[in-house]
């Protein structure tokens, strides 16, 4: 599961990097991934100043996540003994008011919680509750190990890739195994040697497993497939509109879901709490499915075509139609492109007015225009 993420982050990352400048770098043979570096950086330096800021922010947040990741294989340690617990952080001296040092006493401590989400389930989200009076504290469950006098690790387990790359996939008997192994941490056996009340939070796997009810994950499934559809779809569409897209309606038909989930899911004896949650989860992706969606239809229905419209550039990134009767576009992302263009040139774009009655552009040629802008260095 972890390597599931780690690709879909990095995935993310690059299409977001697609959205913020708008610019594809053309088919990728070997020639333009030869270039592709070169061509990023000429990319960047060219961007507007808002954009730069954008990616800039993406980068250094990427790079001070890999930092604490790094700094606290090397420098996180938790203390234990038969008088209590303390914690170091692994921040430097002038950062460490962001995640101080801490120690308790056992004879402190009230009650130490066991907490095993069942919603968004994976062994990394396990934790425990540490409840000494006036102080609380969190720490994960399972990401600490014996080291000897070096600092390295001397319980270390080698897990088949198999079974790190599945992780948190398994469902309720995946769960019952993380809840076994939080139960034998050596945290847990130090609190007990102490007298310490450990016990297992509201949160934890005691409960419904979604994969154990045939609608639970019916509508877990359908969920991920109006999530994936939107995604491919938005990726891969050509046409956009040209108008506000009706927003009102979106919600509304996520609404609708929200109502239809909860009553379908709710008779057929799934528990409240998954029920809710279920329901919202649904809903969200129906009414993201919908952006995408209304535009296939509003094509479909289409009886006329994709038609040549002319445009007069009237302000900046603000196209008005010669004819009154289409709508005013507007490219406010593309402004380094546009601006290029005087006031009161003349400009065509391909639109289509489907059978949902809204207007559509066909952005295909917009994208080539571009396209060709940014790799010409211009």
């Amino acid at each position: 599961m972890a390597t599931f993420l780690t690709v879909a982050v990095f995935s993310a990352l690059l299409w977001i990097l697609y959205l913020l400048f708008n610019s594809p770098f053309g088919d990728l043979d070997r020639e333009t991934l030869a270039k592709l570096p070169r061509n990023l950086l000429e990319l960047l330096r060219k961007a507007p100043i808002d954009k730069q800021l954008e990616f800039l922010a993406i980068m250094v947040f990427g790079g001070v996540h890999f930092w604490h990741v790094r700094r606290a294989s090397k420098y996180e340690r938790l203390h234990l003994d038969y008088s209590g617990i303390s914690y170091k952080s692994p921040l430097p001296d002038a950062f460490r008011s962001l995640q101080p040092d801490w120690s308790v006493q056992w004879s402190q401590v009230r009650e130490v919680r066991i907490v095993v989400p069942k919603v968004m389930f994976h062994p990394n989200l396990a934790a425990l509750e540490i409840d000494a009076g006036p102080v609380k504290k969190k720490l994960q469950a399972l990401q600490w190990s014996a080291v000897d006098s070096e600092g390295k690790a001397t319980e270390a387990r080698s897990v088949p890739w198999r079974e790190s790359f599945f992780s948190g996939m398994g469902g309720s008997r995946e769960m019952e195994k993380t809840l076994r192994a939080v139960e034998e941490s050596d945290i847990v056996r130090y609190a007990r040697q102490a007298g310490v009340k450990v016990t297992t939070g509201e949160g934890s796997v005691s409960g419904f497993a979604l994969e154990s009810h045939r609608h639970a994950l019916v509508a877990t499934v359908l969920a991920l497939l109006l999530l994936g559809y939107a995604i491919v779809d938005i990726a891969i569409s050509e046409e956009s509109y040209a108008v506000n897209p009706p927003w009102v309606l979106f919600a509304l038909g996520g609404a609708i879901a929200v109502l239809v989930g909860m009553l379908w899911l709710a008779s057929a004896g799934v528990p409240r709490a998954e029920t809710l949650g279920l329901s919202l989860l649904l809903g969200g992706m129906v009414g993201l499915a919908l952006y995408p969606g209304l535009l296939r239809l509003n094509e479909a229905t289409d009886s006329e075509g994709l038609r040549d419209c002319e445009y007069r550039l009237t302000a900046y990134v603000v196209f008005s139609p010669v004819d009154s009767r289409l709508p005013v576009l507007e490219f406010d992302k593309d402004g380094q492109y546009w601006r290029q263009f005087a006031l009161g040139t003349t400009h065509k774009f391909e639109l289509r007015k489907g059978g949902l009655g809204f207007y559509q552009v066909n952005m295909a040629p917009v994208y080539a225009k571009l396209r060709e802008y940014y790799t010409s260095g211009k």
